[in-house]
């Protein structure tokens, strides 16, 4: 059965140059971990939020160092200029408009100040409509105006895995500095 977050996302692997010794990282939707057990490895103190029992109770076995939550991210109470990334990994296009405000807001709200967002979403470019909310480069811009975005990238990625066999997205990427 296919399950997300198996791989490290390659672009997690370059962020762990900008993040200062023993940064606190918060991993929303980490599926089985894979980006989540890569940071903890690099001394990083890791929580990761997923709603699946099995993944957090995989990474719980395995990685019993990382804090591993099995809550839906709307539950989530997140704590105030406690982390130094927030990681929103193909996660947020499963959340309606106001849900999605709504979690930027509070992520922004948890981050330490210089603190990192990482996110990728799905585009309006997307060939499968069916998600709850697809992004656009100027409505990214939009959300983060008051941060420094440090990267905002739209691409392709093919993938295979069940139901649809092989097919590809657009995804857009952003990264993004808190300021204040």
């Amino acid at each position: 059965m296919f399950k997300f977050g198996e791989k490290v996302n390659r672009w997690v692997e370059e962020l762990v140059k900008l993040l200062p010794k023993n940064s606190k990282v918060l991993d929303l939707g980490c599926g089985m971990g894979a980006s989540s057990m890569f940071l903890s490895e690099k001394g990083f103190e890791v929580t990761c939020i997923d709603k699946d029992k099995g993944n957090i109770e995989h990474i719980k076995k395995n990685y019993p160092e990382i804090n591993a939550i099995n809550r839906d991210i709307l539950d989530f109470d997140f704590p105030e200029k406690e982390y130094d990334l927030v990681l929103a990994v193909n996660l947020l296009h499963f959340f309606n408009f106001e849900d999605v405000k709504l979690l930027i807001d509070k992520i922004i709200k948890s981050l330490k100040k210089n603190g990192l967002i990482y996110m990728q979403v799905f585009s309006k470019n997307n060939p499968y409509k069916e998600f709850p909310h697809l992004f656009d480069k100027k409505e990214l811009e939009e959300f983060f105006a008051k941060n420094k975005i440090l990267e905002l990238e739209e691409f392709s990625k093919k993938e295979s895995h069940p139901p649809r066999g092989e097919h590809e997205h657009r995804i857009i990427r952003a990264l993004v500095r808190k300021k204040y």
